[in-house]
């Protein structure tokens, strides 16, 4: 059997077992999720945003027996959050707790949002193979899409905790495809569920209503194109009324912010996401989602972007009408890539640290990738031919393969913590994103540092010093929570530990504090991200006035950079 027919031969054989082959890949998915949704940490926004659940619950029940608070929660401590978030999936995660399986201890709790976080981040992975198969025409280009959004570390790990961004990335996904369907065929069923799948997508975050402004404009367009066609304008018009009915009535529904006054409540939500500011947040500079996407982001998949969006580009001038008419997907990919990136630069909004107010446009990123890599493929087989096309064909295969091995690695050797992944161009020694804060900026290492100070240490109470790390308290076992005593200041300690954020990031001490002794340590590489220190001999000294400040209770030793040790 000569190459071409063995290659012919196995080629088929993989096409017939495409079922199998997508079944496995995801039944593969879902069990290493239901393997590892324990072994995550607890992150600072953890219970402000289980209080926002609790709180929209609240509102709900107050509106239905009539009660006159419902609009409490603008005057509320958790009023910053309540305006600038939605409260769809907080909604379900806490009437799942609540009413279905009634949880009480904290760490089950925990345990049961992470696993629900997790399958709807499954859920928006399936939908971006069902998209990428769509687009592409190919259930191949669909797995390798899929194991693109899957094996991003960072946002792999924010998947199991993220209660927030990872639903919001995922309906976003859903989104997109929706529209994409329904712009193909427009008809009542597609409208419903692309107003749905909006209405939740808007109630998770009031960006959401990038998607249908999306839908707007692309319907539009087609009026325009179909002008002349007085059947398919009419199915416009009727369809397009149906789902901004529809989804007017459901983003009312699912949020009882607008329940008492709909407009004027939705416009302050819209007019305080965009003007965000807060002082300890970095600044909406034009490149900073820019530069955290190309530090963070496995090269491969950066680079097939730039070739991607560059020829999707190149076609566009070349011939927008036959491209409109031919690629509109790569259209819609355009705007909802690029809209969500310029509106923080146009309202100076304030943006989290690393990029994970952005991470919902990561899976339209991958469309480019895809088509860069497409692009590779099809330049192989029209520039080579014979044995030099097998083998740069080969050498393509093994470059992808050789990046995922490379990324699968990386995240089973730091698992947990994927999150303080960063690819060659932050540095060898990553002391620059140390430095800014693009480690463990969200505290989840506190959990391994406690966990390994319960078991080495026999004693009945044990007393820590770790700012925000308490957070990571309750999801440890009943009796390990009793064994751990919070301290405010080191002096009353018996250890401390630090993530280089709220614990100042120094390790060493002078002046009336000797040099501590080294506990246990998290590394990427050579740089620390976690540190517990056992503390000896420390004289008394004035609390901090707030967690915030814990800091000041550190002072790195002359000569020696805190960001290097």
């Amino acid at each position: 059997m000569n190459y071409q027919k063995y290659k012919e031969t196995i080629l088929e054989l993989i096409d017939k077992k495409r079922k199998a082959i997508v079944f496995l890949v995801f039944w593969g998915i879902f069990l290493i999720g239901l393997n590892i949704f324990t072994d995550y940490g607890v992150h600072y926004d953890e219970y402000a945003n289980q209080a926002f659940g609790r709180s929209a619950n609240k509102c709900i029940r107050d509106a239905l027996y009539r009660d006159s608070r419902t609009s409490e929660l603008f005057s509320s401590p958790t009023a910053r959050h309540d305006l600038i978030h939605g409260p769809a999936f907080e909604l379900f995660l806490t009437f799942t707790k609540e009413k279905l399986l009634k949880l009480t201890d904290s760490r089950d709790i925990i345990f049961m949002r992470h696993l629900l976080t997790f399958l709807v981040f499954y859920l928006g992975v399936f939908f971006f193979y069902l998209l990428c198969k769509f687009h592409f025409k190919s259930w191949k280009m669909g797995i390798l899409g899929s194991l693109f959004l899957i094996l991003h570390p960072r946002i792999f790990s924010h998947s199991f905790y993220n209660s927030v961004d990872i639903p919001f990335l995922s309906f976003y996904i859903l989104g997109t495809y929706t529209l994409i369907r329904y712009l193909e065929k427009k008809t009542y069923p597609r409208a419903i569920f692309h107003a749905l799948a909006c209405a939740i997508l808007i109630n998770i975050r009031a960006v959401g209503v990038i998607l249908p402004l999306s839908t707007f404009i692309f319907l539009a367009m087609d009026t325009i194109r179909f002008r002349k066609h007085k059947e398919e304008i009419r199915k416009i018009v009727k369809t397009a009324l149906l789902y901004t009915l529809l989804l007017t009535g459901l983003v009312f529904l699912f949020c009882p912010l607008l329940w008492k006054n709909p407009i004027g409540n939705f416009f302050e939500i819209l007019n305080r996401t965009a003007k965000f500011q807060r002082a300890d947040t970095s600044p909406a500079v034009w490149n900073y989602h820019l530069k955290w996407i190309g530090l963070t982001t496995p090269l491969l998949y950066s680079l097939c972007f730039f070739i991607g969006l560059l020829l999707s580009i190149k076609d566009i001038f070349r011939s927008p009408i036959k491209f409109f008419h031919q690629n509109r997907t790569i259209l819609i990919a355009l705007f909802l890539l690029f809209v969500p990136l310029i509106l923080p630069h146009i309202y100076k909004t304030s943006l989290y640290d690393g990029w994970r107010h952005h991470y919902f446009i990561y899976p339209i990123f991958l469309i480019f990738s895809l088509t860069g890599v497409a692009a590779l493929f099809r330049l192989a087989k029209t520039k080579f031919h014979g044995w030099s096309y097998k083998f740069i064909n080969t050498v393509f295969i093994l470059i992808i393969v050789i990046s995922l091995k490379n990324t699968v690695q990386f995240m089973v050797k730091y698992h947990p913590h994927q999150y303080v992944y960063a690819n060659i161009l932050a540095g060898r020694d990553m002391g620059g994103v140390k430095a800014r804060d693009a480690l463990d900026y969200w505290g989840l290492s506190y959990r391994k540092g406690l966990e390994y100070i319960l078991k080495t240490d026999k004693s009945d109470k044990i007393k820590v010093c770790l700012g925000y790390g308490r957070n990571n308290i309750p999801i440890l076992p009943a009796n390990d929570r009793k064994r751990l005593v919070f301290v405010k200041t080191m002096d009353k300690a018996d250890y401390f530990l630090g993530n280089y954020k709220h614990s100042g990031g120094y390790i060493w001490s002078r002046g009336d504090y000797p040099k501590q002794e080294e506990y246990y340590s998290l590394k990427f590489g050579e740089v620390k991200f976690m540190v517990v220190y056992k503390l000896k001999n420390l004289l008394p000294r004035k609390a901090p006035d707030t967690l915030h400040k814990i800091s000041d209770l550190f002072v790195t030793p002359p000569g020696r950079s805190n960001l290097t040790q």
